[in-house]
């Protein structure tokens, strides 16, 4: 009994005192956890506030859509409304091309197929008000489940890459703007690495050094150091030079004249880097100097066959057939012999007198029967046309006649005697001189003006091009950059237009003017070219109207020519328009009982005074001296209208502007 109570109170004082203890470690696992939370919370909150401060300073919106309202509400930001916005709404800001894609990543999402997804489509941030602006935006998801494992929400983070991919686009152009101006410069360029392999080139040195591929490796592998080509480059020191020396690679059949610049690019210690080569085909231009040298020597040549033939004019005068003539007061009678005593024409007086032009007759009376005493003492020699006086071929032939008086044994005068040459021949061989040497002397000034031109006209943008290309290098501005640039482009057009010319007025002096008729939809040619000429008043405060009032317009003819005019005349009208409009039309137009074209370029510039609207069809004539051109396109112009046998004209008031048309006949 004893045992059992003692036992009782044992188990009873073990028992309570367990449970003391178990409640004492309670209560300090207690203590250590909840000093656990808070900090775990304080890190919590901290980290939130962290978190909620990242996300005030990025551009990133946070939306939740609660799967089962169908509502999304935001999460961080105001992008939407307080109470939310139903996603029925939420698939009207969705692009139409992008809404099947947007419902297929709700529905994986809702699906439990993707617990985190990424999706990329056009939003519209004007959410219904007004017209849509569309930017591009990425969508990050998660899937959140609730306590029984079902998808509950997605959490959504919205960013808006439209800034993103317009700077991008941007970049974009603009390298592949520089790699167009790189690439179709009418100059040629190639880069070389400081031990002189070739790294890169233009298309146009490409053209010139006749590359076999964009890659050629008999160029990639070669070092310019080795080449004979460049005796001027030296591997030690490799300094800027400038030359014009002859391109020979019978490898490639290169046989061109270059005018080459050297540039080498060092880095800001001075050690080489790179080295720059700019080349231009100046073959053609040789081809004219050549060409000129040739024309001077053919003018030479002329001159001395016109002092030769001068020489045998000479010599036919004095030794040409001479006829004696006499005439008589009684019988008023005169009368030309080959001889002294054997007429070969003898006629009155007054037939004679009709083969006078009607002004010369009453003075070659008076010279016929009036004495020397009577007349005056300049009537001794006369040279005048004739019509029928020896010859009766109604042709006039200009003779000279000089004259002594004639007397009879007691002295009184009876008449004239004297010599009478055909000089037809001498007269019209002294109106071809004139003729020639006003045709040596014009060519002589229109060689001096076409070179004259020339040069001024192709050194201006030429300089200009080099210059800022020299510069590029050291600007650092984009803004300096991109005008620099855009003035680089300018004169390369500039440079371009001024050399097509030069070269089409070569051609069509030397060859004339060839025309290559083909089949063509004029509606559809005119509209193509109007997309380039566009491009020309594109910067300015000038209009661009396009008339074509067909759709099909099938005919033949050469429409790379009928381009080239209609260029020249917008061209023009770009100089000479600062403001209104500039509009190119044609309409089909019968002439004559022919079908043709007539085709026109309207402006608003500043007009043509009426004295030199038929002179400025003429080569080398520029009403303004300060605008840009060479003179040649207008006449040009006129040359291939003329070929093609149709007209060309302009109408023009001062101040009010001009209209440039020409008419061609084509069948349509």
């Amino acid at each position: 009994m004893h045992i059992l109570l003692y036992s009782s109170i044992t188990i009873f004082g073990m028992v309570t005192m367990m449970a003391f203890a178990l409640i004492l470690v309670s209560a300090a696992v207690y203590q250590l956890v909840k000093r656990r939370v808070r900090r775990a919370t304080a890190g919590a909150i901290e980290a939130n506030a962290i978190l909620q401060q990242a996300l005030s300073m990025s551009d990133h919106l946070i939306v939740e859509l609660n799967l089962t309202s169908n509502l999304f509400r935001n999460v961080h930001g105001n992008q939407l409304p307080a109470d939310g916005v139903p996603l029925a709404d939420i698939r009207q800001l969705v692009h139409p091309e992008a809404l099947e894609i947007f419902d297929n990543f709700i529905e994986q999402m809702r699906s439990g197929d993707k617990r985190e997804a990424t999706l990329s489509y056009l939003f519209n941030v004007n959410y219904g008000e007004g017209d849509p602006v569309w930017h591009q935006v990425r969508n990050n998801a998660i899937l959140e489940y609730n306590q029984q494992g079902q998808p509950a929400t997605i959490t959504f983070t919205m960013t808006d890459l439209t800034d993103e991919a317009r700077h991008n686009q941007k970049g974009d152009e603009m390298s592949q703007r520089y790699q167009d101006l790189f690439e179709d410069s009418i100059i040629g360029i190639s880069f070389y690495n400081a031990d002189g392999y070739l790294i890169d080139c233009n298309k146009m040195m490409r053209e010139i050094c006749n590359f076999e591929s964009r890659y050629d490796s008999f160029y990639y592998d070669s070092c310019i150091f080795d080449l004979a080509t460049y005796p001027n480059l030296s591997r030690e020191r490799v300094e800027e030079f400038w030359c014009c020396m002859k391109l020979d690679s019978p490898k490639r059949d290169v046989n061109k004249y270059v005018e080459l610049h050297v540039h080498p690019i060092n880095d800001s210690k001075g050690r080489l880097q790179y080295i720059a080569m700019v080349a231009r085909d100046i073959t053609e231009e040789r081809n004219l100097y050549m060409q000129s040298k040739l024309n001077d020597e053919q003018i030479r040549k002329a001159s001395q066959e016109i002092r030769r033939y001068e020489e045998q004019l000479r010599y036919l005068l004095e030794n040409s057939k001479m006829l004696v003539w006499r005439s008589t007061f009684d019988s008023h009678e005169i009368e030309f012999l080959q001889d002294l005593q054997h007429p070969v024409v003898r006629m009155p007086f007054e037939d004679f007198l009709d083969t006078l032009q009607t002004d010369e007759q009453e003075a070659g009376m008076l010279r016929l029967t009036r004495t020397v005493a009577e007349r005056p003492a300049n009537m001794n020699t006369i040279t005048r046309p004739f019509k029928n006086l020896l010859v009766n071929d109604d042709k006039v032939y200009w003779y000279t006649m000089n004259s002594i008086p004639n007397y009879n044994e007691q002295g009184v005068q009876t008449g004239y005697f004297g010599l009478i040459r055909d000089i037809t021949e001498l007269i019209e061989e002294q109106e071809m001189l004139k003729q020639e040497t006003e045709r040596a002397n014009d060519s002589d000034r229109m060689k001096s003006l076409f070179l004259a031109n020339m040069t001024h006209e192709i050194r201006t943008p030429l300089n200009a091009i080099v210059g800022f290309s020299d510069l590029l290098q050291a600007i650092e501005a984009p803004e300096e950059k991109k005008e620099m640039m855009r003035i680089i482009r300018n004169n390369c057009d500039m440079l371009l237009r001024l050399i097509n010319d030069f070269l089409a007025f070569s051609t069509i002096e030397t060859n004339g003017v060839n025309l290559t008729p083909a089949a063509v939809n004029f509606a559809d040619a005119f509209d193509d070219l109007c997309v380039s000429l566009a491009q020309r008043t594109a910067d300015t405060a000038v209009a661009f109207i396009k008339d074509n009032p067909y759709t099909l317009l099938n005919t033949t003819l050469d429409m790379e020519r009928i381009g080239q005019v209609i260029t020249n005349f917008v061209t023009n009208a770009v100089k000479y328009t600062t403001q209104g409009h500039i509009k190119v039309g044609y309409r089909a137009e019968q002439r004559d009982g022919h079908d043709g074209l007539y085709i026109y370029c309207e402006d608003t510039g500043a007009g043509i005074p009426k004295a030199e609207q038929e002179r400025i069809f003429d080569r080398f004539v520029k009403l303004n001296d300060y605008v840009q051109g060479t003179g040649l396109g207008l006449s040009i112009s006129k040359a291939i209208v003329k070929c093609c046998q149709g007209q060309i004209g302009v109408t023009s008031e001062v101040g009010q502007g001009s209209t440039f048309w020409f008419w061609i006949p084509c069948e349509w």
